[in-house]
């Protein structure tokens, strides 16, 4: 009988080691993390009661007593939890908005989690990284947001500064140099760290260590006082890299977009320059079903999410999120510019991500932007076109008072971002027409 127990136990370590297996041949530059699941619940039925207690989602309830970035309201313990799903691992967080908890178990506990009746999907946690970037000289970008036709007039011409609203930074946090500080005064600060998950905070929180200063510079570009476009928008630093690395765990985006459509209020913005990358693998693509359940959950809830469409010039049609019209893909055009007969054309970047979901083009190589230092370098990609059109949200929003807290659902805000754009605005290189069904639109500050 002995012999007998262990062999079971090679099998089903076998089986649910090739279940995880098979997922991994999907993509060739796909990185998973052992021991750690996102486990969805099926909904409460006749037959038996969902495990995860549901929060009373938009209540007046729900959002009076908010709980600490990425913790649940609902009171439900991870232990109990723990102990009704019979994992020998514990339960790390609770997403009450897509019914869903993150593992921490080994293979052989998700496999059996598959074959529990109360399970809808059992996925594997993986990672993403921060859009690559690179260093050049500074240039044109914000004065191009401000001018249709050119010559540009070397000026950054706005009214409205974005002040009274917020952007969530979702990356690898802000320096604490004190050039940078001054850059936002109180307008910026840290709200939650990954890497302080149980541990007491020091003067390292929220503090971007990243070799390319991502986070900083993104910030910068969304609001800082020198190359921001929403100069007097709030900031809300979220750290959900690793260390001072560019990885992000899938649970952690989740987390973040679970906790903000629970407690965010409407017409909040959220700007994330993240997300998978497969350089010559286009044809794989990346599709995440629990990160797509939680996105379309902010989206109903009227959190305006902007995100970097890529920088692996591939079809945004195969990643999640870029393929999801739950959120506002921003690629990144170039400097070049083509007059044609019916007006001039601003350029795709080579290495932007195109296709039919793009929902516009902005700045996004040569842009100044802040180090760590607070120093003045050029990046490019499209994670610093982004933050322009989360900026340009947040000065569009305090321009038309109060309608951005009234919408009914993020759809609503994407609309009226994209009719500020010009149609037709946006060529490949050579001044030849963008790929496929790629939306050919460039949005500029307008009255604002």
């Amino acid at each position: 009988m002995r012999h007998l127990s262990s062999a079971f136990i090679i099998i089903l370590l076998s089986v649910s080691q090739s279940i995880f297996a098979a997922d991994n041949k999907a993509s060739p530059s796909k990185r998973f993390i052992p021991d750690s699941y996102i486990v969805t619940f099926k909904p409460s039925s006749d037959s038996f009661t969902s495990p995860i207690i549901p929060l009373s989602v938009g209540s007046n309830a729900s959002r009076s007593s908010v709980p600490p970035f990425g913790e649940h309201g609902t009171g439900q313990s991870r232990e109990e939890l723990a102990r009704v799903l019979g994992i020998n691992g514990k339960v790390a967080k609770i997403f009450t908005s897509i019914n869903a908890a993150h593992l921490r178990v080994d293979a052989t506990d998700a496999a059996r989690l598959m074959r529990d009746p109360r399970v809808m999907r059992v996925e594997q946690d993986s990672i993403e990284q921060l859009m690559s970037t690179t260093q050049s000289n500074p240039g044109w970008a914000l004065d191009r947001l401000d001018q249709v036709a050119p010559p540009l007039n070397s000026a950054y011409v706005y009214g409205a500064n974005g002040a009274g609203h917020t952007i969530y930074i979702l990356d690898s946090g802000i320096s604490n140099h004190s050039l940078v500080a001054a850059q936002f005064g109180s307008r910026a600060t840290v709200f939650w760290d990954v890497n302080y998950e149980g541990r007491p905070i020091d003067s390292m929180w929220g503090v971007d260590c990243h070799s390319d200063s991502h986070g900083t510079a993104v910030a910068s570009a969304a609001a800082g006082n020198t190359h921001g476009v929403a100069k007097g928008a709030t900031l809300v630093i979220v750290k959900i890299t690793v260390g001072c690395t560019g990885d992000i765990a899938r649970s952690t985006v989740i987390l973040a977009y679970d906790w903000l459509s629970n407690y965010a209020p409407k017409g909040t913005i959220v700007n994330k320059s993240s997300g998978p990358t497969f350089g010559t693998f286009c044809g794989f693509g990346e599709v995440q079903p629990d990160v797509e359940a939680v996105t379309i959950a902010a989206f109903n809830r009227g959190i305006i999410m902007i995100n970097a469409a890529g920088n692996d010039n591939c079809d945004t049609a195969t990643f999640t999120p870029t393929r999801m019209p739950e959120v506002f893909v921003v690629g990144a055009s170039d400097s070049t510019r083509f007059n044609s007969a019916d007006g001039w054309k601003d350029t795709r970047a080579t290495f932007s991500r195109y296709g039919s979901n793009i929902a516009a083009f902005a700045p996004g190589v040569n842009v100044p932007v802040l180090d760590y230092l607070g120093y003045t370098v050029s990046r490019n990609g499209t994670s610093f076109a982004a933050p322009y059109i989360a900026g340009l949200a947040a000065v569009a929003c305090q321009y038309y008072g109060n309608w951005c807290s009234n919408i009914s659902n993020s759809g609503d805000a994407y609309t009226a971002l994209k009719s500020f754009g010009v149609m037709g605005s946006v060529v490949d290189p050579g001044g030849v027409a963008l790929p496929g069904s790629t939306p050919s639109r460039f949005i500029w500050r307008q009255v604002w």
